[in-house]
């Protein structure tokens, strides 16, 4: 109106949904955005790897804690400072590696990078690197972003593995020739225990016929007294010849691998028992539950049959009694052969597993003194024990143990 005052009145109305909702998405992406440089800058600050970004100019632009410690400089100490700047050595190793990336934008994945850093010159370390290119969201190279993992302790684990493997295979090496070398000698011994059993069994037997053809040609001529003289240098020529068998037979236990076989301990028993032919007025017996094993039956039946042996020859009296039982203990058995003779001193349980060691003059009673020390021999070679309980007047008992699973042995054959 003329006096400026308002007649009517115009509205305008616009439409700012839109906008509304474009502010709240910028508000959800700053949000977003703020929530994920967070979280980025957590894993810089607790990731157990060394982790930076790199400019296109090799600048350092960001770079971890746990990084600068490893390169032993101050994180502030890195920023917009060039690698090679801040790590001589080590930004010369890398650089080729950086401009692969920027050149081809394509990652390197675990290349070992060795060297020393500015604080500690004089340590070699080893490293574990990675490098990824940064682009922007319009895929334009922005940089690169690189994780280091130190590795020292473990190259040296390595290194001394390595060592440790060659060591050992040098040592495999000096043990095959050793082995080679004995296998050799243990074949040129048991030759040479052949040839001297031959050449000294030859004489001996000339020794044995050559007094029975006197025996039989000058028989009544020859006084009683020459007679009984021949008659025990014929049994010293039989001793003699047993203690050479018995001498070659210990050197080689243990040397010379024999067959293994299921042994049925019982029958096995049996055998020996039969083969012994003891006198009848002797009881000899064997005891429950003897087991069925897989073992060298050879070895078992030589300890069976000395122990059984010796029962009945150092007897006291024409009816004795053995007896044969078994106690398992699981990985192993427990043996044991027992008489009601006359028993040994205990000042004697040592000496008679001895070689060549008797508790009776030979004149008393032919005995070699090998018997019990092939015995003893036998049971440790196969990985067990031997002893003997007793006292004099009260019998004997010797118990060995003997592996239900037999050891091996290394063969000369």
């Amino acid at each position: 109106s003329a006096d400026g005052s308002a007649n009517r009145m115009v509205g305008v109305v616009q439409d700012i949904t839109k906008r509304k909702v474009a502010e709240g998405s910028l508000r959800q992406s700053e949000e977003t955005a703020r929530r994920q440089l967070v979280e980025i800058e957590a894993i810089y600050a607790t990731a157990p790897i060394g982790l930076c970004v790199l400019d296109t100019e090799f600048r350092f632009v960001r770079i971890n804690d746990f990084l600068a410690e490893i390169n032993g400089v101050q994180a502030a100490d890195h920023i917009g400072r060039a690698v090679r700047d801040v790590l001589p050595e080590l930004g010369e190793v890398q650089e080729g590696f950086f401009r692969e990336v920027v050149q081809t934008g394509k990652p390197i994945l675990n290349q070992e990078v060795h060297g020393t850093i500015p604080s500690q010159p004089d340590k070699e370390r080893d490293w574990l690197t990675s490098y990824y290119p940064l682009r922007s969201g319009d895929d334009q190279l922005l940089g690169i972003n690189v994780t280091v993992q130190e590795i020292t302790e473990q190259k040296l684990a390595e290194q001394a593995l390595q060592e440790r493997a060659q060591e050992l295979m040098q040592l495999n090496t000096v043990l095959a020739q050793t082995t080679a070398l004995l296998q050799e000698r243990n074949r040129d011994l048991d030759q040479f225990a052949y040839v001297v059993s031959h050449d000294l069994k030859a004489p001996l037997r000339a020794i044995a016929n050559l007094s029975v053809w006197i025996e039989e040609d000058l028989m009544d001529q020859i006084p009683e007294e020459n007679q009984k003289q021949l008659q025990l240098m014929r049994s010293r020529v039989y001793r003699m010849e047993a203690l050479i068998n018995g001498l070659l037979q210990y050197s080689r236990i243990g040397r010379i691998d024999t067959k293994i076989e299921t042994v049925n301990v019982k029958e096995l028993l049996d055998e020996i028992i039969d083969s012994l032919a003891p006198p009848s007025t002797f009881t000899i017996e064997i005891g429950e539950n003897m087991p069925v094993l897989t073992t060298r039956r050879l070895l078992l039946n030589q300890v069976f049959s000395n122990l059984i042996s010796n029962a009945i020859k150092h007897h006291d009296r024409s009816d004795g009694r053995v007896r044969i039982s078994v106690a398992d203990h699981g990985r192993f058995l427990e043996f044991a052969v027992s008489d009601d003779g006359a028993g040994i001193e205990p000042r004697y349980h040592t000496k008679i597993f001895t070689i060549f060691q008797t508790l009776k003059a030979r004149d008393e009673q032919e005995n070699t003194g090998v018997g019990l020390s092939i015995v003893k021999k036998i049971v440790e070679t196969e990985g067990g024990t031997i002893s003997v309980e007793s006292q004099l007047g009260e019998g004997t008992i010797f118990r060995f143990t003997w592996l239900k699973q037999p050891k091996p042995v290394i063969s000369t054959n």
